[in-house]
């Protein structure tokens, strides 16, 4: 007996088939290489980060040690504000005193607390004085207004001490 091989019938796919096979296969190809591709450039950005993050350490040390030496600075700055705004209050009363006062009398000595102006003075005259005071009681915003130790000085002038209360 002997054995016969029949040939085997081929299948016959369509030509379609064949071209969306490597169609898929292609991309199967590409899906794999922009995987791989992605992949490598994360692997590659995570290390930059890590390097980049060790880099940055003595820079934010550095930044913390200098905001800690400013910060006594900014509270000095803070004060200096607050003292310089309690001082904007002083100086209307030389706008004031620059107001109401003539101009032949004469301060040399000053001092403010507690809403009174101490004040020492010299004018030309006793008329001037006179004059001065006047002007002082006619003022709306002065509760009083006191004058002491006047004195004869030097050629003629008259030195006194004024006290000025305010509302």
């Amino acid at each position: 007996m002997a054995i016969e091989i029949s040939p085997r019938a081929r299948i016959k796919l369509p030509s379609w088939t064949i071209i969306i096979g490597i169609i898929l296969l292609i991309l199967l190809i590409g899906l794999i290489a922009v995987y791989s591709y992605f992949e490598f450039s994360l692997k590659k950005m995570s290390k930059e980060l890590e390097e980049r993050n060790i880099a940055d350490a003595p820079l934010e040390k550095a930044i913390a040690e200098k905001e800690a030496e400013l910060e006594p600075i900014n509270q000095k700055i803070d004060d200096f504000n607050t003292l310089l705004a309690g001082h904007k209050k002083t100086l209307d009363i030389f706008i004031f005193l620059e107001k109401i006062c003539l101009s032949t009398v004469w301060f040399s000595d000053f001092s403010f607390e507690n809403g009174e102006i101490n004040l020492s003075a010299e004018a030309d005259n006793f008329t001037t004085l006179e004059q001065q005071i006047d002007i002082l009681e006619k003022e709306p915003l002065l509760t009083s207004s006191n004058i002491t130790g006047v004195s004869l000085g030097e050629e003629g002038k008259i030195i006194f001490n004024l006290s000025l209360i305010f509302k």
